[in-house]
């Protein structure tokens, strides 16, 4: 199934990176060049195409010194397999520009490093900060956690969370040190040790999760709890059409609850572990 089936009128779209290594022809116009992408297995696909399929700039010509940075626009798809690593993705690049790779490949599994959003008229979609509305109409395809882990044990909340959403990107909801909910675009790090304080592991978080059973589903509302002195955010409810959740800064700690509706139409909060 086709997670990124995102409504009409998007403004940003998942691209895939790419390096353009030379120019093939001058016709067809505007040029045909060679790009190609490595990926999550180390292996190397070559593409052929109209140089407007990669270059997003319309800087490439045939007097360009290569290699050339590039994108191809691409989309989401579910784990083909049953299974991929917490920080990797299949995409599909038949979607939407009809592109294939040698001998008609198009399903590719790659590291979320290597997956850029854009936007119209080919400015980035990257930038750090985003508000709560920012994320209304995207699709959750994937949810990641960082856990601090002492002597085997995790810690009770999530130290970060990153949203992967369709069209928006990858979002990273944490707490800052003032104590405020924040959201931003970030990659995801790497694990790391901290010697005798324990180390931060990055996973994909369990079925227990107040977030997992909403991969696949579109945000259709999000809206931030302030705090009435400073107006600072200190809370996010995020709902979908499967239900919702809230995101919430509680004593400098993240907490994430599933909100539950019992048949009084009261909603019911509970916390969820991995």
């Amino acid at each position: 199934m086709n997670l990124s089936d995102a409504a009409g009128g998007d403004r940003v779209r998942m691209c895939l990176t790419c390096e353009i290594v030379r120019w093939v022809a001058d016709e067809p116009q505007p040029g045909i060049v060679e790009a190609r992408v490595t990926d999550a297995d180390g292996r190397q696909w070559s593409f052929l195409d109209k140089v407007a399929i990669f270059d997003m700039t319309g800087t490439v010509g045939p007097g360009s010194s290569y290699p050339q940075p590039g994108l191809i626009r691409c989309e989401a798809l579910d784990d083909v397999s049953g299974h991929v690593a917490p920080t990797e993705m299949f995409v599909t690049t038949l979607r939407p520009d009809a592109v294939e790779a040698e001998h008609g490949q198009s399903t590719f599994r790659v590291e979320l490093a290597q997956l850029s959003w854009r936007g119209e008229l080919d400015s980035t979609a990257e930038l750090d900060s985003l508000a709560p509305e920012d994320l209304v109409g995207a699709r959750l395809l994937k949810v990641l956690v960082a856990w601090h882990v002492v002597d085997g044990a995790k810690s009770p909340t999530p130290v970060d969370l990153w949203l992967v959403l369709e069209p928006v990107g990858l979002v990273r909801v944490d707490v800052a040190s003032d104590w405020r909910l924040r959201l931003d675009r970030q990659q995801v790090y790497s694990p790391y040790d901290m010697q005798d304080w324990g180390r931060m592991e990055i996973g994909t978080p369990g079925d227990g999760f107040p977030l997992s059973d909403h991969v696949g589903s579109r945000i259709l509302r999000s809206e931030a709890d302030y705090e009435p002195t400073f107006g600072q955010c200190m809370g996010l409810t995020i709902r979908f059409g499967s239900g919702a959740v809230r995101l919430r800064s509680w004593g400098g700690d993240l907490l994430i609850e599933a909100i539950r509706t019992t048949a009084d139409h009261v909603p019911d909060l509970q916390a969820g572990g991995e």
